[in-house]
């Protein structure tokens, strides 16, 4: 009874210190109206590609930094893409969402600094993770594997406010790194009473991202958790997260596979070359070209 009583306190005490982090990241932390209006219109039966066109407009950064990723190599169309409302007929709605969601989530947190790891490499290692889980979800089969791209581009913003706000601890906890994703987790857990991950499910809630982002970022240790489809596009993001990490690590493939746990592997159903065309198809030209974009480089990119 006592250890039953001590379990329940510490899980009260670490919903309160979630929700006081949250509270106080929201001052400093969010999404342009633009894009809070797009989400509307994406939600709303009677939305067009000219709606979507319209609103994105209204913000003249985002919009071009919209246009540079559609004119980017990330997507390799022949010929430019010089509006708005072209690049919303030929993306599509949800991948105009996709870019927008990315290029406003990167300004959101543009100003928030760390001494642990500047924004910059930041990025550039997510942007690395992002094209890693789209070329997995590709070779996998997925249907619409575009997605995968944010959220994998987004999985680690958790980290950032955790960097700022408890940079001790987080150092302690990056010392557990070459043992993979859910060894550091656990010792942020210890050290600090919530993680990354949690973090990341509570912003993309209340800033109501797709309920895929939610799931993605709660579950992304255990996606066995999760029912229908949704649990191997987790898995997958899990791998591709596990893959990242370790070329960060500078850890060989074979240690990296080691670390992902075996119902990962069986839900994520992976041909057995993906992992080796995966790591080809995330070129770095692809992933410097983003990068510039998202954060408005045009010049060198991180080491």
């Amino acid at each position: 009874m006592f250890l039953c009583q001590a379990r329940q306190a510490r899980d009260m005490s670490a919903a309160l210190q979630l929700d006081e982090l949250l509270y106080d990241s929201l001052e400093s932390l969010s999404l342009p109206d633009v894009y809070l209006r797009l989400r509307e219109v994406m939600d709303s039966e009677n939305a067009s590609m000219a709606d979507a066109a319209q609103i994105l407009s209204l913000d003249p950064a985002l919009a071009a930094r919209v246009l540079r990723m559609a004119n980017s190599a990330f997507y390799g169309f022949p010929a430019q893409v010089d509006t708005i409302t072209r690049a919303a007929n030929i993306l599509g709605m949800q991948k105009i969402h996709d870019l927008a969601l990315a290029a406003s989530v990167s300004e959101a947190f543009a100003g928030l600094s760390n001494e642990l790891m500047d924004i910059d490499t930041f990025w550039y290692r997510s942007v690395h993770c992002g094209f890693l889980a789209q070329a997995i979800a590709e070779g996998a089969g997925m249907r619409s594997p575009e997605s995968m791209f944010v959220r994998g581009l987004l999985h680690d913003i958790g980290h950032l406010v955790l960097f700022s706000r408890y940079p001790r601890e987080c150092r302690q906890a990056l010392a557990y790194s070459d043992e993979g994703l859910d060894a550091r987790l656990y010792q942020e857990q210890q050290l600090i009473g919530i993680d990354a991950m949690q973090f990341a499910a509570e912003l993309s809630r209340v800033w109501r991202l797709p309920e895929s982002f939610v799931d993605s970022f709660k579950h992304l240790t255990r996606p066995e958790e999760v029912a229908g489809g949704l649990a191997r596009e987790i898995a997958i993001l899990h791998i591709a997260v596990q893959f990242s990490g370790g070329i960060d690590s500078d850890l060989l493939i074979e240690d990296v596979v080691q670390q992902i746990r075996a119902p990962i592997w069986r839900l994520a159903e992976l041909p057995p070359e993906v992992g080796s065309a995966a790591l080809d198809a995330s070129t770095m030209e692809m992933v410097d070209a983003m990068y510039c974009i998202l954060t408005k480089h045009n010049e060198a990119v991180p080491e």
